[in-house]
C-alpha cells in the first residue's frame, strides 16, 4: 500500500462525424494523486487497484470560427483495477530490477469541472474571454448565469480500459518505487451531442458523444508487508508465564 502522484495528457476522442468537421480536439495537460493497493494473488502476479483524484479535459477549436476556444477541464474520480505481471531484468552482468506490465477495467466518476472560453461573436459585441463552471442538471428560464455550462443527460458513471508497464525498485527492505507508464481509452460516452447548454456563444455548443482519452506517467511509494497471520508472528514466543 501506498501513495501515487503524477502527470498526464488527456483528450477526448468525439463520435460524432460533424462535429469533427468544424472543429480540431487537442490534449491538455493535468495531474492525478491517490492510494494505491497492490495484493500478491500468486508468485509474480498482482492484483493493483487505485483511488485517484484526476484532472483530465480538452482544447476546442474552431475550424469554421478561427476565433473558438474553447478549453476545459474535468475533475474525476478514477479507479483502475489492473493484473500486473512482474519479471526480472538486467543491465549487463551487474544491474538488476524488476519491471512489470500490466491491464485492465478503468472506473471513473465525473465529479464537474471548469472551463474558459472565447469566440469570434464575442468580438463583435466587445466581450472579453470568460470563465466558466460546469453544473450538472438542466438550465432553468434565467439565461442570465452566462458562466454556468449545464450538463443534462450525461453518464457521470465512465467505463474505460487502461494498459501499461513500468520498473519496480527496491531502495530498502519492504519499501517499493514504481515508475509507471500508462494508456486509457474510454468507452463510454460522456453524454449525448445535446447534452452542453452554452448561453455564450450563441453559435456554439459543445458535444459530449466523446470518450475520454489519456497517457498518464506517475510514481508510487509502496510499503510492503504481509497479512498472513504465521509470517507476522514467526520470530515470536509463544511462552505464557
Amino acid at each position: 500500500m501506498g501513495l501515487k502522484t503524477g502527470g498526464q495528457l488527456s483528450w477526448v476522442r468525439s463520435d460524432d462525424r460533424n462535429f469533427r468537421e468544424v472543429v480540431k480536439i487537442t490534449p491538455v495537460p493535468g495531474y492525478n494523486a491517490g492510494a494505491v493497493f497492490a495484493f500478491k494473488v500468486k508468485d509474480r502476479y498482482f492484483l493493483h487497484t487505485e483511488y485517484l483524484f484526476s484532472t483530465k479535459g480538452k482544447v476546442v477549436r474552431g475550424k469554421v470560427d478561427e476565433a473558438l476556444e474553447d478549453r476545459v477541464t474535468y475533475h474525476y474520480i478514477d479507479v483502475p483495477i489492473l493484473y500486473n505481471i512482474h519479471f526480472r531484468g538486467s543491465l549487463g552482468s551487474m544491474r538488476k530490477f524488476k519491471w512489470y506490465a500490466g491491464a485492465g477495467p478503468l472506473f471513473s466518476y465525473w465529479l464537474g469541472g471548469k472551463g474558459r472560453i472565447n469566440a469570434d461573436e464575442f468580438a463583435e459585441n466587445d466581450f472579453d474571454p470568460f470563465d466558466y463552471k460546469i453544473r450538472f442538471g438542466e438550465r432553468g428560464e434565467d439565461l442570465g448565469e452566462t458562466n454556468i455550462i449545464y450538463m443534462n443527460d450525461v453518464k457521470r458513471l465512465q467505463l474505460g480500459f487502461a494498459i501499461g508497464g513500468g520498473i519496480l525498485l527496491a531502495p530498502q527492505k519492504n519499501h517499493k518505487i514504481m515508475i509507471d507508464l500508462r494508456a486509457e481509452i474510454g468507452h463510454t460516452w460522456m453524454g449525448t451531442s445535446t447534452s452542453a447548454d452554452y448561453v455564450l456563444p450563441v453559435t456554439y455548443d459543445d458535444n459530449l458523444k466523446a470518450r475520454n482519452m489519456g497517457l498518464r506517467f506517475s510514481v508510487m511509494y509502496l510499503f510492503e508487508t504481509n497479512l498472513d497471520k504465521k509470517v507476522r508472528n514467526k520470530g515470536k514466543s509463544t511462552f505464557r508465564q
